[in-house]
Order: structure tokens, then sequence, then C-alpha cells
């Protein structure tokens, strides 16, 4: 049961999670010189809450995907039942809010997290069915994490207003980074179940409008991000980034979203979206790892 249970609260997903806090905090601490003893304490502990609200989101998505994922993955599916998925939802929200309520700093930093119990609960219930209104919860989630550290990194400092320096505008570049590639990337995900959502009544973009036009604007999406990254990359001597960073851009960013695109303008079978959304997750993995290069060469 315990290896079903990690496998249903995705833990290459709260990896990236992970490692976008430990790349961000890098870079807080090269650029900005911080940081009091107290804050970094309470740094790791709200990022273990962050991460247990994201597990738990992913529980509370399978539960009420169960006959979803029944038709879509078959025999493949995570086993654990409703009850378990359940249990699991509840105990790790009420952990993750008492390490929030005891090391969050100010009631701003709090609430952060509550509110995104709420979002994630009323996603899985409610707005994953609605076309583009779940997709763009999720874009906006995933694009919050780095604003949740910039928050939680100025408000540590006394100041959220004197300390705009490049550090803090790769960080604002990277949530759009991240928006605009998990946008891409749910409308795949989309393509890839839409025979369970049809099942199930819901009204995803793809079952609304075809998988042409959910084809479309995910490579639309995906040209977001390229264009973005391209910006980063065009901002070489305001960041003064070297060699090694860009190279890495290229490889692990660059390419693997233009390989995203034409696949997506390809695909034809549940197999391609698949490796359509493997590539996506791929260059997010680069994006962390670019500003990881950056960060410790400063």
């Amino acid at each position: 049961m315990l290896l079903q249970l990690i496998k249903a609260i995705r833990p290459i997903n709260l990896l990236v999670i992970t490692l976008t806090f430990y790349v961000l905090h890098t870079l807080g601490i090269n650029s900005l010189e911080l940081i009091p003893g107290s804050y970094q304490i309470s740094l790791k502990f709200l990022t273990i809450s962050t991460l247990l609200i994201a597990a738990a989101g992913y529980l509370i998505n399978d539960y009420y995907d169960k006959e979803i994922d029944f038709i879509n993955k078959g025999n493949k599916q995570n086993p654990l039942s409703k009850q378990a998925l359940l249990t699991g939802y509840i105990i790790l929200n009420i952990t993750a809010l008492i390490l929030s309520f005891t090391f969050a700093f100010s009631n701003y930093i709090f609430w952060i997290f509550p509110s995104s119990i709420f979002l994630l609960w009323l996603y899985s219930y409610r707005l994953k069915g609605l076309p583009f209104i779940g997709n763009l919860i999720v874009a906006l989630l995933s694009a919050a994490v780095p604003f949740i550290y910039l928050s939680i990194q100025e408000i540590s400092r006394g100041s959220l207003t004197n300390t705009h320096t490049y550090s803090v505008d790769l960080i604002i570049i990277f949530s759009f980074l991240a928006f605009f590639s998990t946008l891409a990337r749910e409308l795949v995900k989309d393509i890839e179940d839409i025979e369970g959502d049809k099942a199930q009544g819901l009204k995803t973009i793809p079952i609304l409008w075809g998988i042409k036009t959910a084809k479309f604007w995910t490579i639309f999406f995906l040209l977001c991000t390229l264009f973005i990254l391209g910006l980063l990359i065009a901002g070489i001597d305001y960041f003064a980034f070297n060699l090694l960073s860009l190279v890495i851009a290229a490889i692990f960013g660059v390419l693997p979203l233009l390989l995203s695109a034409a696949k997506s303008y390809q695909a034809a079978e549940k197999k391609h979206y698949k490796q359509t959304g493997n590539l996506i997750k791929i260059s997010m993995f680069g994006f962390l790892l670019f500003i990881y290069i950056y960060a410790i060469t400063l």
C-alpha cells in the first residue's frame, strides 16, 4: 500500500517543486546576500508544507477521477480505494496547515497555504471539467511557487520594495515560463484523457472544440514559452549569463520545447501525447538547471 501511495502523490512532480525552491533559494543567497537563520528554518518547513499540499492535491484529484482513470488507464490506474485516498488527503493537509501556522512569520504567508488547499480541492471537484478554467488554475498554481518563495524572501528581510534586482527579475520570468509550459502540458493531458473525460461529462477543450483546436493552443503556449526563454537568453548582458548556463538552456530548455511542439503537431496516438508531456517535463527541469548553474557561478 505504501508503494501505491507514493505513486499516487506523483514523486516526480514533487521533486520539481523541491528543486524549484532549492534553486531559487540558491539564487537568493548568492545574489541578495540574505538570509537570517530563523528564515532558513522557516523556509525548510514551509517548503515541506507546500509539498504536502501538492501531494494532497494529487490524492483528491485521484479521488474524484477514480471512474475516469478506470476508462483511461484500465488496470494501470492506482488501486488505492477512495477511502484511502480521502484519508491520505486529510492527513497531509492537516499536517501542512500545522507546519505553516507554526513557521509562517506573517499572516500573508500563512494564508497562502489554506488558499492553495481550497483551490486544489475546487479544481478537482468542479473546475477541472470546465473548458480552459481548470487548465488555467493548474498553470497559475505552478507559476505561484516562485512567487511564494519571493514573498517569503522579501518579508523575511522586512521589505517588499527595496530589493528589486536582476535575481527578482529572473524569478518573475521563471514564473511565466512555468505558467505557459504548464498550460501546454495540461492541454496535452486533456487530449490524452479525452475518452474518460467524455464518458464522465467533462467539458475540456478537446471535447468541446476538437483535438485539432487543442493541439493548436498547445503549440501556441509552447511557442509562448520559447519566446520568453528567448527573451531571457537575449538578456545576456543584463543578467551576465555564463556560457555553461546558456548551453544548458539550449539543450535542456529550447530543444525539448521545439521537439514537444513538433511532436504535438504530428501526434495521432495516446503514446505520442505521453511523449509530448514528457518532453515538456524535461524542459521544466532544464529551466531549473539553467537557473541553478547561473546561480552557483555568480
